[in-house]
């Protein structure tokens, strides 16, 4: 009995120790970052992956790109930046090209040196006109020391706007941190602090049609008087309880809801526009003056339209299925535009089962991205509301030209081509 205590004492002691040389290893590891530049790591990605770096960095990119340079040589490349809780989501990332394999915990140190970091590089220029457009009015040129991770995607693969940096920075934390005022070489027409400018506010509720609250939903709200009016905060969002809010200038406007993105599975809707109807030309006009606040307005959804499925089989030319292919529908009145906001992928049968809805001229898209430029496509196939949808629908990707399939996702195929 007594050999069985010692023999657990001393193996309790023993994992204790070596939990202990793990954690100083670990800490060892994160405190002793190697001293390199941007340069260096674009130039040997291999070398500094999955480990922790120390440099000095210039933030670059604009409302889609979130990226680090060599502040002394613009000619070596950039990072791919972010950090726990931040960077940009652009919307055409391809998701399944950013590498999946484990990687070092990164815990972002939010000390007084990166908050300040922080505000440098969020601080911004108003203009003095309203509706005024501008995407990147950035204030300060921000450089940094900087600490954080290397992780590299491979040369087939890519992190951030659309899998385009082979390499990302994974901030740890911030050393130090100076700026470059901008401030001048904007002119008089910008500001260093935000303007009031004239503005009303319309607040209300998005229902569906059994009167429950639509979370999630994006509206959009236009002038009443000039259609093609910029409208600088033309979106908005409901809330949980299906609550929305625009800050607009003072003029006549009107809401709609699915008027911008299209019919899709979360949100089954015809187009509508308060208080109810699907007619533009019908839709309730709000007339809001500086400052004033105009609550309670209430848009009815109608019925959820009636779902149509469109089930996907992706080929190669030696009919192979295609794992994680990108397929996805378009309007034909649309064929920009994708239903549902992001495309689907395949799963490893090459098989994917997309949701259209009757009534509804649909385009059938497939491709896959094997890089940057490496892409492989089908051609679109056209589904009128009233043609029958086979079994299983195929598509070969028998096209490999990066500038053709770019072009074929935009196209609407003649009528002669239509698959039934």
């Amino acid at each position: 009995m007594l050999n069985n205590r010692c023999t657990s004492h001393h193996l309790d002691k023993l994992i204790l120790l070596i939990a202990a040389v793990i954690s100083t290893s670990l800490t060892y590891a994160e405190s002793k970052p190697i001293s390199t530049n941007v340069c260096e790591i674009t130039k040997n990605p291999n070398q500094f992956d999955n480990k922790f770096v120390q440099i000095r960095a210039t933030l670059t990119g604009n409302f889609e790109i979130s990226a680090i340079r060599d502040p002394e040589h613009d000619d070596c490349g950039s990072l791919w930046f972010t950090f726990p809780g931040s960077g940009p989501e652009a919307s055409v990332s391809i998701s399944t090209l950013t590498p999946t394999q484990p990687r070092p915990i990164v815990r972002l140190n939010q000390n007084s040196q990166f908050r300040h970091f922080q505000k440098m590089s969020q601080a911004k220029m108003y203009a003095r006109e309203q509706n005024s457009l501008c995407m990147d009015c950035t204030r300060y040129n921000v450089s940094a020391t900087m600490t954080g991770l290397v992780e590299y995607a491979g040369p087939s693969l890519g992190f951030g706007h659309m899998n385009g940096f082979p390499v990302q920075f994974v901030l740890q934390s911030i050393q130090e941190s100076s700026v470059k005022d901008l401030a001048s070489q904007y002119g008089t027409n910008y500001s260093t602090s935000p303007i009031r400018f004239p503005t009303g506010y319309i607040s209300g509720r998005l229902l569906g049609p059994e009167g429950q609250a639509i979370s999630d939903g994006d509206l959009n709200i236009y002038s009443a008087t000039d259609p093609e009016a910029h409208i600088e905060n033309d979106s908005a969002t409901t809330d949980s309880k299906g609550r929305f809010q625009f800050a607009v200038p003072p003029g006549k406007y009107i809401i709609g809801f699915n008027t911008f993105w299209h019919p899709s599975p979360n949100f089954p809707f015809s187009p509508t526009y308060f208080p109810g109807t699907q007619q533009r030309s019908n839709a309730g006009v709000i007339e809001i003056a500086d400052r004033e606040h105009k609550h309670g307005l209430i848009i009815h959804l109608p019925k959820p339209l009636k779902p149509r499925d469109f089930p996907v089989l992706v080929l190669w030319t030696n009919k192979n299925p295609v794992a994680d292919a990108n397929v996805w529908l378009s309007e034909k009145t649309d064929p920009t535009s994708v239903i549902g906001i992001s495309v689907s992928h395949t799963n490893k049968d090459g098989r994917f089962d997309l949701i259209g809805f009757e009534g509804i001229d649909y385009i059938v898209h497939a491709d896959k991205y094997g890089g940057l430029t490496q892409v492989s496509c089908a051609k679109n196939l056209l589904f009128h509301a009233m043609d029958a949808i086979p079994s299983r629908i195929t598509l070969s990707l028998s096209i490999r030209d990066f500038n053709i399939c770019k072009d074929i996702d935009f196209e609407v195929p003649e009528e002669d081509k239509t698959v039934k």
